[in-house]
């Protein structure tokens, strides 16, 4: 906090050009002050993109199955007319401090790719990853027992300093052959966040597909959602999310903005890595990851207005970068 002290005070920011005298350093606190707090957002925004939804209680599995096939039903109009043409649902909520999100969908990828994703620590790394500002992944303890620290920064490599680091808790809660329920939990991450939570869901649409449920959500304080406005108010003014919240006079959509967009953007590149993911079973590990990168890329392109952030040679010069630092060579 002493450098974010340091740029807070002595300068009015509204009054810098009536001050000749001191003009020239007012302005520079400012800049400084964007930068700091652009900086601290993106370990804001890209940690809130994992997180999930709380656990329901103590609820068994049977239970949690059977409220899934009951949302499922629950969703079939929208999962069926939606601006995505494809069936999935994406929602998000902010209140009390709060921000959540849900996705569900129906993916043409059997329950057990689907679900392979997220049996271990290791695995869910290698998901992880594919997310253009997840700088690096690493698993750790053993069945039962197992944590996942991610690096998340900027989409371009970085300089040290840059990286925020938090450390996830992967419990495997239901395992079944017609149900499975993981989670991943976070007590704390940048700037005063605190409570992350991630929930992934899965049953089988018979033999072919399968019904998936990804949940999020993490709470803020005072310093996270004034990093949060800042960015919102420059560099991340022009970013939209998927809902559409009305209607131009022209009658064009307009999409949410703000936490709200930030989150859903991150949370579909999560979804769109676990397609990614469980769409490529065959291969060398080395094989496995640069067409597990092209299809995450190329699902991302789906949605320019949103997600566009690199072009395909610039996304893989950066991924290989980062597995050649993480011991996985790629070329």
């Amino acid at each position: 906090m002493t450098r974010l002290n340091t740029l807070l005070i002595g300068c009015n920011y509204d009054d810098c050009s009536m001050n000749p005298g001191t003009e020239r350093t007012c302005r520079e606190r400012h800049a400084s002050l964007q930068l700091y707090f652009r900086k601290a957002f993106v370990g804001i925004a890209l940690t809130l993109s994992i997180q999930c939804l709380p656990v329901q209680g103590q609820e068994t599995p049977a239970n949690a199955a059977a409220a899934l096939q009951a949302k499922r039903i629950e969703l079939q109009p929208q999962l069926r007319s939606n601006p995505f043409h494809e069936p999935l649902h994406l929602s998000s909520r902010q209140e009390n401090k709060r921000v959540e999100g849900d996705i569900h969908a129906e993916v043409a990828n059997p329950f057990a790719e689907v679900t392979a994703a997220f049996k271990s620590a290791a695995t869910v790394c290698e998901l992880l990853l594919l997310h253009l500002n997840v700088r690096a992944c690493h698993p750790a303890g053993g069945a039962g027992n197992e944590t996942v620290t991610l690096a998340l920064g900027p989409k371009r490599a970085l300089t040290s300093g840059e990286l925020y680091h938090v450390t996830y808790a992967l419990r495997i809660e239901a395992a079944g052959p017609a149900y499975f329920r993981a989670t991943m939990r976070a007590p704390k991450g940048p700037l005063g966040t605190r409570d992350y939570r991630i929930l992934v869901e899965a049953m089988p649409i018979g033999d072919k597909r399968s019904f998936v449920h990804m949940g999020y959500s993490y709470g803020y304080g005072a310093m996270a959602k004034m990093a949060m406005d800042l960015y919102l108010a420059t560099a991340g003014r022009a970013k939209i999310g998927f809902t559409i919240t009305g209607r131009s006079p022209e009658g064009k959509p307009v999409y949410v903005g703000g936490e709200r967009g930030s989150l859903e953007r991150n949370v579909m590149r999560y979804y769109l890595a676990l397609l990614a993911y469980s769409s490529i079973t065959t291969g060398s590990p080395q094989e496995k990851m640069t067409a597990r990168l092209r299809k995450w890329f190329a699902l991302t392109e789906r949605y320019p207005a949103q997600l566009h952030e690199l072009n395909l040679d610039e996304y893989l010069e950066e991924k290989y970068g980062e597995l050649a630092k993480s011991g996985f060579p790629m070329k």
